[in-house]
């Protein structure tokens, strides 16, 4: 577990000298060691043709956002006051933090392409923070030279490049007064540039070697170090005045002066050392002691005090404790003091960053960072939000014959192994069963060697040709096909048994492990970007990916999707863990679009299951029906915030808001004026989301005309304690959303009550069933026994968890659609923030043949001629959800249970639940005749959920039964009763919520009579 390549793999080595000097910069060091992190990109890629007519490609990125990096954190800057902390990765964001908590504060995106275009290797802030400046290997795909890209970090996008630059940037320095900014090239040297403008002050290109970091003390005295041996200082006129290699035949990496500028540190690339060099002639002063220590070398330093005054030398990169963890050594009184060491990582540490607040925040490949405070120990973790599939070939990774169940490690060496089955929706721990095929790399016929992390993999004596740098990862024999799979550091490559390659594939990460399907016909691949993906081994294009998973570390949000966008996710969130990358231009923001916004469109369960069972048709008919996607992103509406201000007695009062802003006590509500841009789609609803829910829907009165832009003022009424409040406005057609940035208040201390006090306040309940109506041809049996069945039991076993239970119930001629909107609007006048209510609807569902929407078809519908005849009279989800929008109550339950021959689906039913943000139940029948009855007494949901009040359904030591484990238990209960009935019946369960914060729902004894139901009505 050699670890000198971490850091320069990518950001160093893998950076070129352009123009007129490619190929001057080696590929890797002499006597480099391989890692267990990726390799750099090829030295020289070839630009793909699409990208050589100087503007990024136009294609859709489909790509993991899942709120932390999926790639190493490659640098690291932090503003002059200590509230904001900027992050660059190779996964091609950068990322805002507050670097006290680790709360995000912001994503910056630059144009990508494919391979390494647009992996950044370097961030810097203005230490006002208002402006940040990043690059890496930027724009080299479309320019042929790297652009440096400049930010506005208030409106969170790009502002304007820098383009023209002659070589990769490794490392950006900020002068202390934020006038200049100095860029470490990986060649021709350094380039300091008018911070204001972009104009070039400074550039001296006498380096032998990449310039590695470059450091400004306050005086304005720029340090930089390089591979070529040196350290160089310029003084703030940028007059070279002193220049020292302090030690022979070692590569000097990470610089830091100390906070009096007398002295500068460096560690090195090669050397486990470090050294304190006197800043007037770089003299090595003294060298602190690394005894103790294992690992190849101490390239990053930083200077930290601690909360009395004192002065530490930090030092890490790829020194380990004998457990294996990575460690920053922390040498007291300027490094001279005892050495501490403290484990803060699972891989290298990239960059260590002086805290204005005392300490130190480090980089990670883990992917993270995190912050050592000023006692020495560690304040914030690093964290990664993916699944960790390095080794994995060495524990479990297996599927099935369908590709639909799959089993995989989540930890180093695939230990941890967890199970998906698509078929059930479900993450559960694996079984190790035989019915799952394992990577195959012994076999007869076939000697496989050298493949395990090594860049001259063999087959039957015959070497298997990799590109320029590029490393085995993992590989697998197919079953019956005589064919090799391995998955390198950038690609999936498939050779025949006489070692020709047949197909390669481009992978988005490193591929750490490959397992076939027993016929040999797909194969699944493990990635270095978190995800598992399913490629076709057979038919006309080999390697064509179909659908991918990403699984949160959490281990429970999941999100799975295929090359064309369409989407399923985990119950318990997942929907914005994935999204669209746009390309705009070389010199504009890109787009970026999650799946919650086009929600709508793309959320296609069940064409999923086709697409990687093997069936595109269904993904193509879809495609074709849904038009020009990419049209649709490209002229959805805009809307910004422009001022948030807190409504009193005296006015409104306007709050500064970019990052957490505390509301004066009492302050129960804000209004946020917007700025709304219609782009070409018209605007539709705009929604106010309160802490994931839905808190107010409106339709602007005077919509702007396309291209024009409106000023909308809206109210958030918020929650008690922490709010995330966050805009939606839809286009015209309500398929698609904008997205404000969000905004984090603080109210008054949150008044819910302690743990273990379920009594929070009263219940609310309306239970509609439809049997009778006013045309017969529509009649049913069980809808109003469903819904009396559910306000019974509820009303029964909600006793003692709230305050007061009130309960309407609406049957057949009392179940009109005015009645039932009166009844909401009644519930929305009486919760207040405290309460819960519950929605049941049982009766006929339709897709309306006009929009796609879902109507709940009440008692009124007697007009079947039209499906405009049919949405006058039912209740359209477009007032369902207006009518929920504005219950206050902050927990709520939607249950659905509808069928009308198939004619509504669970994806238009999932809908609701997205665009409220309310848990959702809901059940849709291929058949009418399932509704009508399980048991001769209730329909198959309605069943379930007597099962779940009888006790079968997961509670706590109390007998309570959440919402969490209520929808579990009835979502995978309904198809299991339906195929008992031989109908084919399913359910979704959605939370709508990033946060999950589940509540109760009843409380229920032990299982009545060995698990049968309560008896119903």
């Amino acid at each position: 577990m050699a670890g000198r390549r971490r850091l320069l793999l990518r950001m160093v080595l893998g950076a070129l000298a352009l123009a007129g000097a490619l190929g001057a910069v080696a590929l890797a060091p002499a006597g480099a060691q391989r890692t267990q992190s990726a390799p750099t990109r090829q030295a020289q890629p070839q630009a793909p043709a699409q990208q050589q007519a100087a503007q990024p490609p136009a294609t859709p990125f489909l790509r993991v956002e899942a709120g932390q990096h999926t790639a190493a954190v490659m640098r690291l800057s932090v503003d002059a006051g200590g509230g904001l902390l900027a992050t660059a990765s190779l996964d091609k964001t950068v990322r805002l933090w507050s670097p006290e908590d680790g709360t995000a504060r912001g994503v910056l995106r630059v144009p990508i392409g494919g391979r390494g275009e647009g992996e950044l290797f370097a961030v810097a802030l203005t230490p006002d923070g208002r402006r940040a400046f990043a690059a890496g290997w930027t724009g080299y795909s479309w320019d042929r030279r790297i652009s440096l890209y400049v930010f506005d970090v208030a409106r969170g996008e790009m502002i304007g490049r820098l383009p023209n630059l002659p070589a990769a940037v490794n490392h950006i320095a900020i002068s202390a007064d934020g006038a200049r900014v100095a860029l470490a090239l990986a060649a021709q040297g350094i380039v300091v540039l008018n911070a204001a403008n972009g104009q070039p002050l400074f550039q001296d290109r006498n380096y032998r070697g990449p310039a590695r970091m470059a450091v400004f003390d306050r005086t304005g005295r720029l340090a930089v170090s390089s591979a070529d041996g040196t350290v160089r200082l310029y003084d703030a006129q940028h007059r070279k005045i002193a220049e020292a290699a302090p030690v022979a035949n070692a590569r000097p990496y990470g610089v830091a002066f100390s906070p009096d500028g007398a002295l500068v540190a460096v560690g090195y690339e090669d050397q486990l050392r470090v050294d304190v060099l006197m800043a007037a002639d770089l003299r090595i002063a003294y060298s602190p002691v690394v005894s103790g220590l294992s690992g190849e070398a101490l390239p990053v330093v930083a200077f930290g005090h601690d909360d009395r005054g004192g002065l530490q030398l930090f030092a890490g990169g790829y020194a380990r404790n004998a457990g294996g963890d990575f460690v920053v050594r922390r040498w007291g009184d300027f490094g001279f003091g005892r050495p501490v060491d403290v484990p803060v990582a699972r891989d290298a540490i990239s960059q260590l960053l002086t805290l204005p607040g005392g300490g130190v925040a480090f980089a990670t490949h883990d992917p993270g960072w995190g912050r050592i405070a000023p006692d020495g120990t560690v304040g914030l973790a690093a964290e990664s939000p993916s699944m960790e599939f390095r080794g994995i070939h060495r524990g479990r990774l297996a599927v099935s014959a369908d590709g639909a169940v799959i089993e995989f490690g989540t930890r180093l060496n695939g230990a941890n192994p967890l199970r998906f089955d698509l078929h059930e929706r479900r993450l559960s721990p694996a079984t190790g069963g035989r019915d799952l095929v394992a990577p195959i790399t012994q076999a007869q016929g076939y000697a496989l060697r050298n493949w395990d992390d090594a860049d001259q993999p063999s087959l039957n004596n015959r070497r298997l040709v990799l590109g320029q740098g590029e490393f085995s990862r993992s590989a697998t024999i197919v079953p019956g096909t005589g064919h090799v799979l391995l998955g390198t550091d950038t690609h999936l490559r498939l050779f025949d048994v006489n070692g020709r390659e047949l197909a390669n594939r481009e992978a988005p990460g490193t591929v750490w492990g490959v397992a076939p399907s027993a016929d040999g016909k797909l194969a699944l691949a493990a990635l270095g970007d978190g995800t598992l993906r399913w490629f076709d081994l057979a038919g006309p294009e080999p390697l064509a990916e179909r659908a991918a998973l990403f699984v949160h570390a959490d281990g429970q949000r999941w999100v799975m999707w295929t090359p064309e966008g369409f989407f399923d996710h985990s119950d318990r969130g997942g929907n914005d863990l994935v999204g669209v990358h746009l390309n705009r231009g070389a010199g504009q923001a890109p787009e970026w679009v999650s799946f919650a916004q086009v929600y709508r469109s793309l959320y296609a369960p069940a064409i999923l299951r086709a697409r990687l069972l093997g069936d595109p048709a269904p993904a193509q008919a879809r495609l074709a029906e849904l038009g020009d996607i990419r049209g649709k992103i490209d002229n959805y509406p805009r809307v910004s915030v422009a001022r948030v201000c807190v409504q009193g007695d005296e006015g409104c009062s306007e709050i500064q808001a970019n990052g957490r802003a505390r509301l004066p006590s009492g302050a129960r509500s804000v209004e946020i004026t917007l700025d709304i841009t219609d782009r070409g789609l018209g605007i539709g609803a705009v929604d106010v989301f309160v802490n994931d829910r839905n808190r107010g829907r409106i339709q602007l009165a005077n919509p702007p005309q396309a291209g024009a832009r409106t000023r909308q003022a809206v109210v958030a009424e918020l929650d008690p304690g922490e709010n995330n409040v966050q805009v939606r406005v839809y286009d015209g057609g309500n398929d698609l959303f904008a997205a404000s940035r969000a905004i984090q208040l603080q109210t008054d201390a949150d008044l819910s009550p302690a743990a273990g006090q379920h009594q929070a306040g009263r219940l609310f309940v309306l239970a509609v069933g439809v049997d009778k109506y006013r045309n017969a041809s529509l009649n049913l049996r069980f809808a109003g026994a469903d819904a009396r069945s559910f306000a019974e039991l509820v009303r029964a076993q909600s006793a003692g968890l709230f305050r007061e239970t009130a309960v309407r119930l609406l049957l057949d001629e009392d179940a009109t659609t005015s009645n039932i909107v009166s009844a909401l609007e009644a519930i929305a006048r009486a919760a207040a923030p405290d309460d819960t209510f519950f929605l049941y609807m049982a009766g006929h569902g339709i897709r309306s043949g006009l929009d796609g929407r879902f109507l709940f078809l009440s008692h009124d519908v007697a007009d079947l001629s039209s499906h405009q005849a049919v949405a006058r009279q039912a209740l359209t989800e477009r007032n369902l959800i207006g009518a929920l929008a504005r219950i206050r109550a902050r927990n709520g339950f939607l249950f659905i249970d509808t069928c009308y021959s198939g004619a509504v689906t669970l994806d238009n039913l999932a809908n609701i639940g997205h665009e409220t943000g309310r848990y959702m139940l809901a059940a849709s029948s291929s058949v009418q005749e399932a509704l009508d009855s399980y048991d001769n007494k209730n329909g198959v949901m309605a069943y379930a959920l007597r099962e779940a009040f009888a006790g079968r359904a997961p509670r706590d030591e109390e007998g309570i039964v959440s919402s969490l484990s209520l929808g579990e238990f009835v979502a995978r209960r309904v198809p299991v009763l339906a195929r008992e009935k031989r109908h084919a019946q399913e359910a979704v369960f959605k939370t709508a919520l990033r946060e999950l914060r589940a509540f109760p729902i009843a409380r229920v004894a032990a299982a009545q009579g060995g698990g049968q139901p309560a008896p119903g009505r």
